[in-house]
């Protein structure tokens, strides 16, 4: 813990656009951080591959969702983006994930 006791506010915003096969995977490598400040935001261009389902089966976990069509990665990165509040902003391509304790580390290099 940090001397205050407050970790920074980490934002990490998840893209997808029919990444089913991958998304769950993605999903579990953020919240398995057990990271106690943080905010998930997943944008998902209107995917049609079950991704959806994926989404709703974390969204008690998450910040903020939405699933609609739009303009490509690079927007649905910069509408995340939008969403975010924290200290430290970061995204996570639905086809990727993190290791265990990158957002520890992450907050003792902040």
């Amino acid at each position: 813990m940090f001397a205050d006791g407050a970790y920074p506010r980490i934002s990490i915003v998840t893209t997808s656009l029919n990444q089913a096969q991958f998304l769950e995977e993605a999903i579990i490598s953020v919240l398995s951080q057990a990271y106690p400040n943080l905010e998930y935001i997943i944008i998902d261009g209107g995917s049609s591959d079950g991704s959806r389902d994926i989404i709703k089966k974390y969204e008690a976990k998450l910040s903020y969702w939405v699933s609609e069509a739009d303009e490509g990665q690079s927007c649905a990165i910069n509408k995340g983006f939008l969403k975010c509040t924290g200290d430290l902003i970061t995204f996570l391509s639905s086809d990727d994930y993190y290791l265990p304790g990158a957002f520890f580390f992450a907050a003792e290099q902040w």
